[in-house]
């Protein structure tokens, strides 16, 4: 058997070499393979393209890091300074300590916090006497506020979701962002009850996982194991054997293929031969973002760089949403005498000058001139999981089940990290393997 994979990415890649593994002749058709995952060396700094890493309680990243075998490369975040700032009134304020996502696990850290005013901590205080209930499915805007109030929408769920989604959380869906505590609410009324009962010991490891040498070595060793076309598919069609994929003006015949290039840009390919999958999955919308990386020297920042990094919430957001004090969350990735920021904006056009105004503003840089300033863009890049993307994607998979021959995976449908795309392709290729 034969099957064509259309997208490079993280999700391409990792499809391949599940099929390959199943003895499936497995080839990808991207013209730049890796998408936005990558990384690169500037002044001794390791720097991330995209994504830095991935949460380490979804196994299945590391389950092919060391199947590939580069476990000893596994590297976890630096969580003996966890802190994570908040901008508010413009000052940072420290994210209080204890939070699982959007919800409070201990009392002392939100009483003593000046994140939120007495009327929110109360509120997260009496959230514990709520009755379960089911409800259709909402905002996470609306769900946060039902719980937790407006204040937590504006400076807990926005800034942190907006780095992870790139999106707004009054069209973000509840039951795809925060599935564990839309069951929660089902089955115990209070998500902070629910996230107690649900509580596991620590287990000791970081909270983020990473690749000492970068996120950028798992791409590099996973294309070095499959097939790669480095061209772009133009067009799709059915026959009666299986699929033909059109590139470069060249016709290439498979018995199945994989779509792993994303929503936006399988719609296209799709419509001609499904215009109804087509335009189901068309109406996945996405976004954009852009990573400006600055390097200083540490002898010219004043600030103590003892945290994460900080958000920003929309409300005091001008051209940053999120930064990473590089240095600090990733031991052995900057050397000691220099300071990395990557700053984060879901604006891709947004422009050096901007960012790096408001860089210097928010960490008190005064004269100094950064020693390199990178930038990666990254538009139409991030799908918007909005209200209505369970049953959406729902539809699509009942659609495609019903064309012979046609896969979809990628971070469009049932996950947008890493391990959710690995574990997305690794089933994609043991259906398809199971019928070869």
């Amino acid at each position: 058997m034969r099957v064509g994979v259309i997208g490079g990415g993280i999700s391409g890649l990792s499809c391949a070499y599940y099929l390959g593994k199943a003895g499936v002749d497995a080839t990808v058709f991207d013209p730049a393979p890796g998408g936005p995952i990558g990384t690169v060396t500037v002044q001794d700094c390791i720097l991330e393209t995209g994504p830095e890493s991935w949460l380490a309680a979804k196994p299945w990243a590391e389950q092919l890091i060391r199947e590939i075998g580069l476990g000893d490369d596994l590297t976890g975040s630096n969580d003996a300074q966890r802190r994570t700032y908040v901008l508010r009134h413009g000052r940072f304020v420290t994210l209080p300590e204890g939070l699982q996502m959007v919800v409070p696990t201990k009392v002392m850290p939100v009483v003593r916090s000046d994140l939120f005013g007495w009327s929110t901590k109360i509120r997260m205080g009496l959230e514990v006497f709520r009755n379960p209930k089911a409800l259709p499915d909402r905002s996470v805007a609306a769900f946060v506020e039902d719980h937790f109030g407006p204040e937590a929408v504006e400076y807990l769920a926005e800034p942190l979701l907006a780095g992870v989604y790139g999106g707004s959380p009054q069209e973000l869906s509840a039951a795809s962002v925060l599935p564990k505590f839309v069951e929660y609410e089902q089955r115990y009324g209070s998500v902070v009850v629910g996230t107690f009962r649900d509580k596991r010991k620590p287990s000791g490891q970081s909270i983020f996982k990473s690749l000492c040498r970068g996120v950028g070595t798992l791409i590099e060793a996973l294309k070095a194991r499959v097939h790669i076309v480095p061209q772009r598919v133009d067009a799709i069609a059915q026959t009666e054997s299986g699929w033909t994929l059109q590139s470069a003006g060249a016709t290439h015949d498979f018995d199945q293929i994989v779509l792993a290039c994303g929503a936006n840009r399988s719609a296209p390919l799709l419509e001609p031969v499904a215009p109804e999958l087509a335009a189901l999955v068309a109406s996945i919308p996405y976004t954009g973002s852009s990573i400006w990386t600055f390097g200083y020297r540490r002898a010219d920042i004043k600030h103590p760089l003892d945290a994460f990094g900080f958000l920003v919430p929309k409300s005091e957001r001008r051209a940053v949403m999120a930064c990473t004090w590089l240095g600090t969350k990733w031991l052995g990735r900057v050397p000691a005498d220099k300071a990395v920021f990557r700053c984060f904006s879901t604006d891709p056009d947004v422009t050096r000058e901007a960012v790096q105004s408001e860089l210097h503003r928010l960490m008190g840089i005064d004269a100094a001139e950064p020693l390199f300033a990178i930038n990666h863009r990254w538009p139409d890049s991030m799908p918007q999981y909005t209200v209505g993307h369970s049953f959406r994607v729902s539809e699509i998979e009942q659609h495609a089940a019903r064309i012979p021959g046609l896969h979809l995976t990628g971070n469009a449908y049932n996950g947008i990290g890493i391990p959710d795309c690995v574990r997305s392709s690794q089933k994609v290729a043991a259906t398809i393997a199971a019928v070869s």
